[in-house]
């Protein structure tokens, strides 16, 4: 893996997050056009392009690994939520703001941001994979999410089937049915859906970029434990990670898409989930955007380090 490859891929979205951040700032990519655009993105062009993994191709082969990356993807989030838990404590985080902490640690940028990355690094074969990572994060959130949040408050977790049923999970559900029934599309159907799936990288970066515009950067930047917080969730976390993985992971694609993936910035349904529950939503979109931004640096570090 050529990591200029890399870092040249990485620039280019990070030229689409600040091009998207220019046409917030000059009122183009206002807040209601972005809001619409990030519900087409999430329910139409994301789906897409998971689909779009599956429709020409040949379903009957590698089904050992898109099994292995489920038991990868449950394994994840199930040992995530104890590695965060140490991590806040490390950190000395408040009591009130552990919850917080924990989800923001958890719950990565899979779905928004792992999508256009993972392509970007790995190509197109990446995308049924990271479908099926994105899957198992929808279910994780919308459960072990919300006790998350409602760490310390006292109030009780109810689990809503409606809350887990969204395009991103169903497009993954019927992708993988598609694929091991080993059906194949016509192709003008497979170039339609891989068309309106092209476009989820160029707009969803331009959407990441239209949020963190949104945000104060003084604000951000004198927001001191952040910095610590993105080097160790960022940098020491997919590296103490990588040898255990590599133990357990033989297969190269699949080591590599969960490495990058723990190596992804917070997700923003932390500031989300944050509005929702009473958590300190300033936080969790200063802690978006600066490990957002710093993910520029930090992901092609670490496949640089380990993937190369």
């Amino acid at each position: 893996m050529d990591i200029m490859v890399i870092l040249l891929q990485m620039i280019q979205l990070f030229l689409l997050i600040a091009l998207g951040y220019g046409l917030r700032l000059i009122g183009m990519l206002d807040k209601e056009l972005s809001r619409r655009l990030t519900t087409f993105v999430l329910d139409v062009t994301t789906p897409a392009m998971i689909l779009s993994s599956v429709l020409s191709g040949d379903g009957g082969q590698d089904r050992g690994r898109v099994l292995m990356m489920l038991a990868i993807s449950v394994g994840m989030y199930v040992l995530l939520p104890a590695v965060s838990w140490i991590l806040t404590k490390l950190m000395r985080v408040p009591a009130k703001e552990q919850g917080l902490y924990l989800f923001m640690t958890v719950f990565s940028n899979v779905g928004y941001m792992g999508f256009p990355v993972i392509r970007a690094v790995f190509g197109e074969e990446a995308i049924l994979y990271t479908a099926i990572v994105n899957l198992v994060f929808n279910l994780a959130v919308f459960t072990a999410g919300r006790m998350m949040m409602n760490l310390g408050s006292g109030k009780k977790t109810a689990v809503e089937i409606k809350s887990l049923i969204s395009p991103g999970v169903v497009s993954s559900f019927v992708t993988l049915f598609i694929y091991f029934a080993g059906w194949k599309a016509p192709e003008i159907i497979a170039s339609t859906v891989s068309m309106v799936g092209d476009m989820t990288t160029p707009l969803a970066m331009m959407l990441i970029g239209s949020s963190l515009a949104a945000v104060p950067v003084r604000e951000v930047f004198s927001e001191f434990r952040i910095y610590p917080y993105t080097l160790l969730r960022q940098v020491a976390l997919p590296a103490l990670a990588y040898p255990v993985l590599r133990m357990l992971v033989p297969d190269a694609l699949l080591l590599g898409i969960t490495l990058v993936i723990l190596a992804m910035p917070v997700g923003s349904i932390a500031v989300l989930f944050a509005t929702e529950y009473g958590r300190d939503e300033a936080l969790a979109a200063k802690t978006v955007f600066l490990t957002t931004l710093l993910s520029i640096g930090t992901i092609p570090l670490i496949v640089a380090l380990f993937l190369t």
